[in-house]
């Protein structure tokens, strides 16, 4: 299981617990070595579809830090940064040549497409990025959408070869993950295949809408509480989550524009995680103790009369916070909304 606790605001940072389960997780040390994951070279290497012939090459990829050219068709891909970059190759049938070997943790990812990636760096999203190790694999494009940090490392990155990343920088959990599906369809020159997988994706959270009537028009809270550094708020005002969740028929939850801006939750506010239901995760089971009985967090209406969840960061389902904070895309999609189902069915709503 791949840890999903990450933070607001902090582009590649998670709390100091976070980091540690997510390596014992990974099985990695966080070396940043350019070993791969089985410690050999995958047997598979690059795969690409047909072209459709609708993108056209030199391709300009604009972006936050400048413009880099793509000569002709890519077909050796370098992927970092967050699961949704892997997961758009991925929905696409693209193998890329190298990526970082948590990816293969989620429960949406395919193990054997993923075995077949040349190389599967042991670095993590934490360390510093592994440049010789990108380089080593002779990438023609390296897509790092959300990720990249500040001028010097997009330069550097470009040096190796054009750098995929947004027009704009965005706070992670407003990033529109069928925009980062088109930008990578768009240029692989599988365009109409990019709108294919957003619309599967779309219709999975459709038909769980419609499967579950029950939830139309009922307002839904889902936050994280990390013990230490305390609760923040998932389902903010235009977020992503709040995107997926009215998808599947929740109303909006007027509580959640106070938490657009900053969505810490401070002890005083946790009234505020009011909603027709409630979703807790935890970072730990101590932590989740603590909350659960506290006579604050008790008195919430959703707690009080059965609409509440709680899922520590160890049980099954806990990805779900991840792809509703960060990592939505067309494969985890899908996923998620059979899980979120899962998670409220035997909640009483009335």
């Amino acid at each position: 299981m791949a840890l999903s606790m990450f933070r607001r605001g902090r582009r590649n940072a998670v709390p100091a617990l976070a980091i540690a389960l997510l390596l014992a997780l990974a099985g990695c040390a966080g070396t940043g070595s350019d070993d791969t994951a089985d410690g050999g070279t995958a047997a598979g290497g690059p795969a690409l579809p047909a072209a459709e012939g609708t993108t056209r090459y030199p391709l300009t990829l604009t972006t936050w830090a400048g413009e880099t050219t793509l000569q002709e068709r890519p077909e050796r891909i370098a992927v970092i940064g967050f699961s949704p970059n892997v997961d758009a190759l991925e929905a696409l049938g693209v193998t890329p040549v190298y990526t970082m070997a948590e990816e293969t943790e989620w429960p949406w990812r395919s193990q054997e497409w993923f075995s077949e990636i040349e190389m599967r760096d042991t670095a993590t999203r934490r360390d510093p990025i592994n440049f010789e190790g990108i380089a080593s694999t002779e990438p023609d494009l390296i897509i790092a959408t959300n990720f990249v940090q500040d001028d010097v490392a997009f330069e550097r990155l470009s040096s190796i070869a054009p750098v995929l990343e947004n027009p704009e920088q965005v706070a992670g959990d407003q990033i529109s993950w069928q925009e980062t599906q088109r930008m990578v369809g768009r240029a692989l020159d599988l365009p109409a295949a990019a709108d294919t997988v957003i619309a599967e994706a779309e219709q999975a959270v459709t038909t769980a809408a419609r499967e579950h009537p029950r939830y139309a028009g009922r307002t839904i809270t889902i936050a994280t509480d990390y013990t230490q550094s305390g609760i923040d708020y998932y389902t903010v005002a235009g977020g992503t989550a709040e995107r997926i969740v009215t998808a599947m028929g929740f109303a909006p939850n007027p509580l959640a524009e106070q938490f657009a801006a900053d969505p810490g939750v401070a002890d005083e506010q946790v009234g505020q995680l009011d909603g027709d239901v409630l979703v807790m995760f935890y970072n730990d089971a101590p932590g989740r103790e603590a909350r659960e009985s506290a006579p604050l967090f008790q008195a919430l209406p959703a707690v009080a009369e059965g609409r509440y969840v709680g899922v520590t960061i160890d049980e099954p389902g806990s990805e779900l916070t991840w792809v509703l904070r960060r990592g939505a895309s067309a494969t985890s999609l899908p996923w998620a909304a059979d899980e979120l189902t899962r998670q409220l069915d035997g909640l009483d709503l009335g």
